[in-house]
């Protein structure tokens, strides 16, 4: 649908009328030529028209889209909701993103493409310093901004964990300087999530388990709030490695917690990753 067509849409099935809707940002002649001809009218009346019909701009661009969202979104999302690294689920975003640039010059979809790479390289070869060739040329250009917007912290917040834990504790403190400015948006504190689950790993792989499990604590009380049970489960299992290496005793209790967590919600493969993850970072058993 075009933009008049589905302003015509929603505020016919909201029942308002052209005069309510037009108020007093157009003339309702101009607004009834908007809707029928789908003629051109100014980016602020028409935040001033959704703004009446009491839909957001992203509300009204998934209307507009076919209740959908745009190709691009969808690869983006594919990518951004995966919770563990899977070569199979990430090659579909990498292929569809490799068509759509055929036509399409997009600079954040060329990053798309360089971490499914990187993250594929990883997953095949275990390599962490073959998986960074890529990486790095996206972080070259995401580290020259003052402050990061919303896709680029959710695609460093993606590939944190493959950087040096150094760089990756200066990085942290980067993104969420850029994540407080957000902080009352689309509850993007939900991103604080997957970086303090990443940092976590990053300090286990270097036995600073001390550090892993203040970082993993705040991510279990993230997910709590967010009822975010998958990466709870990611969280207890990590906590449990790090109690065990400190040779606390109940760290069995946690690995077992977080892998009840996955049966229950039948999310097989990524107990499977997890446990490959315990056999090698659970020193005391």
């Amino acid at each position: 649908m075009k933009n008049g067509e589905a302003i015509y849409f929603i505020r016919k099935n909201k029942g308002y009328s052209q005069k309510y809707v037009a108020g007093d940002t157009m003339t309702q002649g101009a607004y009834s030529k908007f809707e029928k001809l789908n003629s051109e009218i100014r980016h602020s009346a028409l935040m001033n028209i959704l703004n009446k019909l009491e839909v957001s701009p992203d509300e009204f661009m998934y209307i507009k889209q076919g209740y959908e969202h745009s190709i691009k979104d969808k690869m983006l999302n594919k990518l951004f909701t995966l919770t563990y690294n899977n070569t199979e689920v990430l090659q579909q975003p990498l292929s569809e993103a490799e068509i759509y640039l055929e036509e399409n010059d997009d600079i954040l979809i060329k990053d798309l493409c360089l971490v499914c790479k990187s993250l594929i390289v990883l997953s095949q070869t275990k390599d962490i310093v073959a998986a960074r060739v890529s990486l790095y040329k996206v972080w070259q250009r995401l580290s020259q901004r003052d402050l990061l917007f919303i896709n680029d912290i959710y695609f460093v917040n993606f590939i944190l964990y493959l950087f040096p834990l150094e760089t990756a504790l200066e990085i942290k403190k980067f993104v969420y300087r850029s994540i407080d400015k957000y902080k009352n948006f689309r509850n993007i504190e939900r991103l604080k999530v997957n970086m303090a689950i990443n940092m976590t790993l990053l300090l286990i792989k270097e036995d600073r388990y001390i550090e892993a499990l203040i970082e993993v604590e705040e991510a279990i009380a993230l997910c709590k709030r967010f009822s975010d049970y998958k990466r709870l489960a990611v969280c207890y299992l990590r906590k449990g490695i790090c109690l065990n290496n400190l040779k606390v005793t109940k760290g069995d209790q946690w690995i077992s917690k977080g892998k009840n967590i996955l049966i229950a919600i039948d999310e097989l493969k990524i107990l499977n990753e997890l446990e490959d993850e315990v056999n090698r970072f659970n020193k005391i058993l």
